[in-house]
């Protein structure tokens, strides 16, 4: 009998051990540097920006990287220090040229760090472009919660580049303006009809790098149409109302000439960002720079000093599924334009038109 009333006794003393919460020591770790850097023959491009990681119990969202210097040094030539906008943010008052080699140099907190030797690549060149038909096939979930296949006829917007002893490796970024046109109804009067609507919308880069290089023993001399971005020949899944009527395509794309080093750093973290969980995902400690603290081996600098040379192309596109090209011609001129808007009664200046 005392057995049998014994037993639960144990049993609740034994969940009443497991309530302690417990609290695990995490050791605070030291911040480190980060450098973002983006060095080109383009003024409006270049700029290096500095950070710090937070530790682990830091409820601060950045650290300020404050009396930092910033330089870049030419192997053999000058050196040029960054002038410093924003607090930890640093341009240059002269570009890079192509063919020359460069270093990244930062002092901060009695710290002296460098990059490695870099040599700027030529200027990129776009030999052809083509926009094959494709289908865009993707996975959506439906409003029960089921994934379901959706296929999206259109064109891959791709390109041939040049593969030459200074320049092997590019990236790309595109920015696709969609040019529209509404109609208003005219009125129940006799006077003439309400003026035309031109607007304009864009769609950018987004997720990965889009990089290009020679395949593994491949003997190619160029990069051979290599996809940029897609245009579905819907165009009314880019707009806000079924009224506007698409009007054609100004494609912009800003080509870079980097490195196989550059290459290869962009390919880990499009790794890192495409991670879904997996044991032997890279993690971001994993994806090594080329910056080095010169008088401290044991610091982890955290980024890569990034030097390309760059070109901008634009093309006007207006793209048909029953024409194999449609039409397709190479803009030899570059005025801004918005991001989204439109005019009433008059084209923007930047419009572009079908023949």
């Amino acid at each position: 009998m005392i057995t049998r009333f014994l037993y639960p006794i144990i049993i609740v003393l034994l969940f009443a051990g497991c309530e302690e919460i417990y609290n695990p020591n995490i050791d605070s770790v030291q911040t480190q540097l980060v450098v973002e850097s983006h060095v080109t023959n383009d003024p409006a491009q270049n700029y290096v920006k500095l950070s710090k990681t937070s530790d682990f119990y830091s409820t601060d969202s950045s650290e300020k990287v404050i009396g930092a210097k910033v330089s870049l040094v030419q192997v053999g030539g000058g050196e040029q220090e960054g002038i410093e906008g924003d607090i930890g943010y640093f341009t240059f008052p002269n570009t890079p040229e192509p063919g020359k080699t460069y270093l990244l140099r930062i002092q901060y907190e009695n710290n002296n760090y460098e990059s490695s030797q870099v040599l700027m690549p030529d200027l990129p060149t776009i030999d052809t472009l083509y926009t094959p038909h494709t289908i865009n096939k993707q996975y959506v979930t439906d409003s029960y919660g089921s994934p379901q296949l959706v296929e999206d006829p259109g064109r891959n917007v791709s390109i041939d580049a040049p593969i030459s002893e200074n320049l092997k490796y590019y990236r790309f970024n595109y920015r696709a303006v969609l040019q529209w046109i509404y109609n208003p109804p005219a009125g129940g009067g006799f006077g003439p009809p309400p003026p035309s609507w031109f607007g304009w919308l864009s769609i950018f880069s987004i997720s990965t790098f889009n990089i290009a290089g020679p395949k593994e023993f491949s003997v190619s001399e160029k990069i051979q149409n290599h996809p940029v971005l897609f245009l579905s020949y819907d165009s009314q899944q880019y707009l806000d109302s079924s009224q506007q009527s698409p009007s054609g395509w100004i494609v912009i794309i800003d080509e870079y000439g980097i490195t196989k080093e550059s290459y290869d750093f962009r390919e880990k973290l499009n790794q890192q960002f495409a991670a879904e969980g997996s044991l032997f995902d890279p993690v971001i400690t994993q994806v090594y720079g080329n910056i080095r603290c010169t008088n401290d081996k044991s610091k982890i600098v955290l980024g890569f000093f990034d030097l390309n040379s760059y070109r901008q192309y634009r093309y006007f596109l207006n793209l048909s599924i029953y024409d194999d090209r449609g039409i397709q011609r190479r803009l030899n001129r570059y005025p801004a334009i918005p991001y989204k808007g439109y005019l009433i009664g008059d084209r923007p200046s930047f419009w572009e038109y079908n023949y």
